[in-house]
């Protein structure tokens, strides 16, 4: 990901993604965001997205917390007017951490042979924040603690 558009992207799970939030829609629907106290993540098996060109990731495993954010970050930002990528909307939502995209056949096969070996990873939510995808910039909400370690 690190030579993607921006090439300034960081590990990071999506919870919903759209072609435009207004700075008034993005204060409205954040308001979910700034009450996370601490969220794990836990990262797991190697998968490829069926129809999608090349996209590589590690699935997270979908948990309530996990969920429930992502719900009532979606019902508020609905409610600002937000249009959600339909992949990211509750009940479609596959939770992930992208690792690479735009892969070949081929490049996708070597890239699962090289990450088929990690180990579950058990992840601490350093930050949330909003991201302008063209830019890269980031607007954090809120900083959490900081951990990550290998099962």
């Amino acid at each position: 990901m690190a030579t993607a558009t921006h090439g300034r992207h960081r590990p990071h799970v999506s919870l919903l993604v759209a072609p435009r939030i207004t700075s008034a829609q993005a204060r409205s629907g954040a308001e979910p965001l700034g009450a996370i106290t601490d969220l794990s993540v836990r990262l797991g098996s190697v998968a490829v997205f069926p129809g999608r060109a090349g996209v590589l990731y590690l699935s997270v495993v979908p948990t309530l917390p996990l969920l429930r954010l992502h719900h009532a970050l979606h019902a508020r930002m609905a409610r600002a007017g937000v249009e959600s990528d339909r992949h990211y909307l509750p009940d479609m939502w596959v939770p992930h951490c992208t690792l690479a995209q735009g892969l070949t056949h081929d490049e996708v096969t070597t890239g699962v042979r090289a990450v088929k070996r990690l180990r579950p990873l058990e992840a601490e939510v350093t930050s949330v924040g909003l991201v302008d995808t063209d830019t890269g910039d980031i607007t954090t909400v809120t900083e959490l603690s900081h951990s990550m370690h290998a099962e």
